[in-house]
């Protein structure tokens, strides 16, 4: 069964660059939205510039002087110089940018999915290690229906803490079987990693147990290399 888990209550208002991923469309509009434009930040050094301009024209009119009249000294660079100067160097600073962003995404992207696999990978290995043993078969089944809350659990947060948004916008398994004390308490937590963190410790602290009561019938060193998929992921 898959269920959105209820937002957090309302918190403190966010540090500055914990803001939600801006989500683009491929609408014609998303080309003169406001959210997560170059243009307000432009706009900072375009406004007072042009406005220093004008009242530096209105000056010379109100004194008299005019194009004609000033006597400057002809310009070292001519204008078609100067704008192909300003053109070339506008076209390198939005390449590099542009590629400069598109690495970023590709890496971001490639962390998740890394984190992805490897959780996958870490619980798959646990199902395989899970006893054959008839009289285990209803404890094994508590495990690995325990262990699937809390893997899902664990990326719905992950994925929370990267895009800022809220819980309930992620698919996630149900919760049935995790204890409503532990539930309330990452309720209550503010921290998105350290939510991440806990429901990770659960997970090993199940691991462990289980292990102990011959749910997983495997060597321990063997079993060690399913912590280490679960801290390659977490980090």
């Amino acid at each position: 069964q898959v269920f959105y888990p209820p937002a957090h209550a309302p918190r403190s208002a966010p540090h500055h660059g914990d803001k939600a991923m801006i989500t683009y469309s491929e609408s014609p509009c998303a080309y003169f939205r406001w959210t997560g434009s170059v243009a307000p930040h432009a706009l900072k050094w375009a406004i007072p510039s042009s406005m220093l301009t004008l009242v530096y024209r209105a000056l010379l009119h109100m004194l008299g002087y005019t194009d004609w009249n000033l006597n400057l000294p002809p310009p070292t660079v001519s204008e078609t110089t100067a704008w192909a100067l300003f053109t070339s160097v506008l076209g390198f600073l939005v390449v590099f940018r542009g590629q400069l962003a598109y690495q970023r995404y590709w890496q971001g992207l490639q962390l998740v999915e890394q984190a992805c696999s490897v959780w996958l990978n870490g619980c798959s290995n646990l199902v395989a290690f899970c006893s054959n043993a008839p009289e285990k078969q209803n404890d094994v089944k508590k495990f690995q229906f325990l262990l699937s809350r809390f893997a899902s659990l664990l990326l719905c947060l992950s994925m929370c803490d990267i895009s800022g948004l809220e819980p309930d916008q992620f698919p996630c398994l149900d919760l049935a079987g995790i204890e409503t004390e532990g539930l309330t308490f990452l309720d209550s937590t503010e921290s998105s990693t350290v939510r991440q963190k806990v429901v990770l410790q659960w997970m090993q602290r199940l691991v462990v147990e289980s292990g102990r009561n011959g749910i997983i019938d495997v060597a321990p060193p063997i079993l060690s290399r399913v912590f280490q998929e679960f801290s390659i992921g977490i980090v």
